[in-house]
């Protein structure tokens, strides 16, 4: 029997199958094993609670069937491996945790099985580099620098490696803009070449723009962290660069982003919350990183422009960013290039982009 719920001497529960589940004891605790269904009826998490707070291993599965995450958790925090699977049931991306904080080292995989980039964290830190591999398991270069103060100090005469620069340059037609931008310890090395495109951009253009950072939660724990309501966002309209980085110098010292998954749509809803019919929205983002809530980009109509940060010629494009912009009719760009053909891309039908191959299925990009 399923979906019946009995009350017993104060307690609740369901029987599944036989089992009995979603236990909640007389003090309105969560007890024993916990199980979600998606309205197919295929099981979409399953954890274990002990007196509310989750212990031990917790696994969530895609509709299609195949694990989506496993996570360990110790009296409620994460405790150990977190590994993340793709929709094709391969292993994406594994990371280590101590007591809630990131530790340890980090590892992604190709869709091949190959290594993609490793690196080691300290206190929730990248600790050194990222090392990154080509699909053939070759080295290809090192990525991202120490997380060490933050330096905001524009550096105009500086814009060959300026993506932010590179890519507004090359499309002067975005006017009425939204501009999203990731500010988790991941993208703290990126923050003077932000600030030295908001000098570059003001000094053109007096126009207002709306600002938009995160950096997913203000510090929660990641057991928190709740699709939609992750928080952690803050917003400023454009009138000068100073106000715009003091908002950015708040936004980071109110949190660093803990675990690797991003509430970038919440942040972009944010947006549109405050600013009546913007033309474009530029999301400023970490390809390294997950989306938390890429399920609500349906919600958003307005085209977005992805700008990716650490993305060179030769190097895989994070699906999550190829489908936010892919399903708002919107754009993918990097220092090199600008992509605006992904709508034109056929169903089923495998295209190449930046040497890696991808195909869309069920409305969707994925890596083939």
């Amino acid at each position: 029997m399923y979906g019946v719920r009995f009350y017993a001497q104060h307690k609740k529960f369901l029987i599944h199958e036989g089992d009995t589940i979603n236990v909640v004891d007389a003090d309105s605790m969560r007890q024993g094993l916990w199980r979600e269904f998606f309205p197919s009826g295929k099981l979409k998490n399953e954890t274990v609670y002990k007196d509310n707070k989750k212990q031990g291993i917790e696994v969530s599965w895609y509709a299609s069937g195949c694990v989506k995450q496993e996570s360990f958790y110790h009296n409620g925090v994460l405790e150990g491996p977190v590994t993340y699977y793709s929709r094709s049931c391969k292993k994406e991306q594994i990371e280590n945790y101590n007591n809630g904080v990131k530790e340890g080292l980090e590892i992604s995989y190709h869709s091949n099985g190959q290594i993609k980039s490793e690196g080691r964290f300290k206190k929730g830190n990248l600790d050194g580099v990222y090392k990154v591999y080509t699909k053939s398991g070759k080295f290809n270069f090192e990525s991202r620098t120490t997380t060490g103060p933050v330096e905001f100090e524009p550096v105009v005469e500086d814009t060959v490696n300026n993506a932010f620069y590179k890519v507004m340059k090359r499309n002067p037609k975005w006017r009425k803009n939204i501009i999203v931008t990731d500010l988790t310890s991941s993208m703290y090395p990126y923050a003077k070449q932000i600030n030295t495109w908001l000098n570059l951009f003001f000094l053109k253009d007096t126009a207002q723009q709306f600002f938009v950072f995160l950096n997913d939660g203000d510090n929660k724990k990641d057991v928190d962290k709740k699709i939609g309501v992750t928080g952690g966002i803050y917003t400023c309209r454009a009138k000068n660069c100073e106000d715009l980085v003091n908002t950015m110098k708040l936004t980071i010292k109110k949190g660093e982003g803990g675990d690797s998954p991003e509430n970038v749509v919440e942040a972009i809803l944010t947006g549109l919350k405050k600013v009546r019919k913007p033309d474009n929205i530029i999301l400023i983002a970490d390809n390294w990183a997950k989306v938390r809530d890429l399920n609500l980009i349906t919600r958003v109509k307005i085209p977005v422009r992805v700008i990716l940060c650490g993305v060179f010629e030769g190097m895989e494009i994070n699906t999550d960013y190829l489908n936010i912009a892919y399903k708002t009719k919107g754009s993918i760009h990097t220092i090199e290039e600008d992509i605006y053909e992904l709508l034109n891309k056929g169903t089923n039908k495998r295209f190449n982009i930046n040497g890696f191959e991808y195909i869309i299925k069920n409305g969707s990009i994925r890596a083939d």
